[in-house]
Parts: structure tokens; sequence; C-alpha cells
């Protein structure tokens, strides 16, 4: 497998990881036995949104880069054979 694509899907579990606290915190929203602020609570369910979605973008990225890659160098072999 490609280090690239690896990092991707590594990325992707980061981001995965990010929007399940962030959905997580928005299930706890009405809890009072808590030592969180709504307001802390919701700017970190912002905050983990955001930065889940920036992640999902950049993999989503370096994905599509590697794939761009494998088929450059698949045609690089496919011009250097012997037909």
């Amino acid at each position: 497998m490609d280090q690239n694509k690896m990092r991707a899907g590594l990325i992707g579990i980061a981001a995965a990881y990010l929007l399940y606290l962030c959905y997580e915190l928005y299930q706890g929203r009405g809890e009072t036995d808590t030592t969180m602020t709504p307001t802390a609570r919701g700017v970190f369910i912002v905050l983990f949104a955001i930065s889940a979605l920036a992640l999902l973008v950049y993999a989503y990225r370096v994905w599509k880069h590697s794939r761009e890659q494998d088929e450059k160098s698949s045609d690089r072999e496919d011009s250097t054979r012997l037909k």
C-alpha cells in the first residue's frame, strides 16, 4: 500500500474521531452536572467540527494526489515495456 494512501486513511480516522467527540459533546449539552460551561462546550463543538472538516478535505487531497502519482507511474512503466 502506498504511504500517501496510508497517510490519507489515518488522517481520515483522526477526522472521524474529532466528529465523534463533537457529537458526544453535542449529545451532552444539556447536562448540568459538569464543570464545562455551556459557552465552552459550544466553542469546542464548533472547533472540533471545523477541524474535522478541514482534516477530511486534506485527507481527500492527499488521497487524490497519491492516485494521480500512481497513474503517472503506471503510464511510465507501460511506455518502457517491450511490446
